[in-house]
This record gives C-alpha cells, structure tokens and sequence, in this order.
C-alpha cells in the first residue's frame, strides 16, 4: 500500500456506480487487446501509482491509452474498440450498417431497414440475416446502439423486439409475410440481467457487450477482424460521414475499396490506408502466433 492512500481504491464506473480498483482487470483487457506481457504489466504498474480513491473508469481508460499509444501504437486502436463503435454514432444509422457487414463475415446475406407487413401493422427491420448453411435461416435483427457510456439493453427492449417478431410471424402465418426462424437484438452496451433471463426464456438471440461471455459482440469483432472505421486515428466525423455514405464501415473495407471519389483528401487517405494495413498486418501477425 502507498502511504496515505486507502487500503481499497473505489473507482466511478460511467453509470455513476462504484467498484473496487481491480489492476488485473486493465492487465486482462490489454493482454486481450494484444499488447505484450511486459508493456501490459509496465503499464499497469504506472496506473496503480497514479490512481485514487473516487477516480472515474473514463480516466483510468485515458491513462491506460495514452501509455498504450506511445508504446504499442496498433494495440492502442484495438484497446479502444469500445469508445470506437461509440463513435459511429451519434445516431444509429452507421452501427446497423456495421452489423450487417460483420454478419457477412460469418456467412450470412444481410438486408438492411427494410419494411414488412405484420399482421397488426408494419415494421421497419434494422438487419435481415439470411443464411444457407445445411438449414434456411433466415433473422430478424433488431440493433439497439448507444452513444455513450453507461447505457444497457434492458427488459422493455428484448419485450418489444420480440412482440414485433411475433407480429411478423402471426402474419406470415396467414401465408401473407415473410417469415422469420429466429430474432436477435444487437447491442454495443452490456445487458441488464432481466434481459438475458427474458432473451433465454424465449430463444432470443441477444448479442451484447461480453454477452454472451463467449461470443459477445467484442469476440464477434475480435475473432474476424472486422474493426470499425472509427478505430483509425485519422477518422474524424466529416471522414466517417464520407466513408459511411460510401458503405464503408470496416477498416478491411478501406483497403478493397476505390476511395479516390468520396471526397476525402489525399493526404488524408494516405494516412487511413497506412493506419489500415499497419493493423490488418499486426491482425495476420497475431493469427499466425496462435496457432
């Protein structure tokens, strides 16, 4: 223990709640992230000096990037990951095109804001996920974003996702609608634990923040290296607009892609594609170590 300070540090989580300071956490998370054994416990040994009794989680985030960032510039970026789906915002538009572009990574042919009839009235669907793989399958998707920290899907959100599920299906039961084997709702927070008692109840799909603890939207991304634009340094809210209306919302994306006519600068898309590929390379690095 540092002299004068408590023998347990508090710290503000960003709904207003408190914990306790758990240094293996930020020790867990760089390592997820991909940072070394040696920079991640460096790292973490500045932050255990610097923190006190009342610190906000936010600050403690800044601190662990900034150290991150002059040591392991690329890790950095991945570490961030959170903030940066936060940052497709402010509305929800841009996530929505983000999950249906993450679901193609994993098979499936996505359709995005579409209208279908339901037996009481219509419903506009985020993202329809349809897959051919042994069985048909086809999703309704519900995508539920959050711009800022503190926010989580709750029971009212699972409750309504799913009276519209019920709704499409009673019509497409009349023969009249498309029908829909499963229902999932997507979220960048984490879920109250009402709505993963609900989801499980009724066979939902709810992919959240770390939920499920095993294939959580994070280890969705994670797994296929499909990073958000916003992750980029270079990506400000003029570039993410440009980029957004020019379907582009993966970094892998920006390096298929012809950029030379969506506005952006050209030094500017020098320093995105170089961002882009110094990551993508680090990405296949990393693959090639784990196996």
């Amino acid at each position: 223990m540092i002299r004068g300070r408590p023998l347990v540090i508090r710290v503000v989580k960003s709904n207003g709640e408190l914990e306790d300071f758990r240094p293996e956490k930020i020790l867990r998370t760089l390592r997820r992230a991909g940072a070394d054994k040696r920079t991640a416990r460096e790292i973490v040994r500045k932050i255990e000096k610097k923190v006190y009794d009342g610190i906000a989680t936010r600050e403690i985030l800044r601190l662990v990037k900034e150290m991150l960032s002059e040591e392991q510039p690329h890790v950095a970026m991945r570490y961030d990951l959170k903030s940066a789906i936060m940052r497709l915002g402010p509305a929800g538009f841009t996530f929505e095109n983000f999950v249906a572009e993450l679901l193609k990574c994993y098979g499936y042919q996505t359709r995005l804001r579409s209208v279908v009839r339901g037996r009481c009235v219509q419903h506009e669907v985020d993202v329809i996920a349809e897959k051919s793989d042994g069985d048909f399958v086809r999703a309704m998707i519900e995508c539920k974003f959050h711009n800022l920290p503190g926010g989580a899907v709750g029971l009212k959100d699972v409750l309504y996702t799913y009276a519209r599920f019920l709704d499409l299906n009673e019509f497409a039961e009349e023969g009249k609608g498309e029908r829909f084997d499963e229902v999932w709702l997507v979220s960048n927070t984490k879920a109250s634990a009402e709505a993963t008692r609900y989801a499980e109840c009724r066979g939902m799909k709810l992919i959240c923040w770390r939920y499920p603890p095993k294939l959580g939207l994070e280890k969705m991304i994670e797994r296929k290296g499909t990073y958000p634009v916003t992750i980029l340094r270079s990506v400000d809210r003029g570039t993410l607009e440009k980029l957004s209306a020019a379907g582009i919302v993966l970094v892998k994306q920006l390096l298929e892609c012809d950029l030379s006519r969506i506005g952006i600068s050209k030094a500017r898309l020098k320093k995105l594609i170089s961002e882009a590929e110094q990551l993508v390379a680090e990405e296949r690095s990393n693959r090639r170590g784990e196996h």
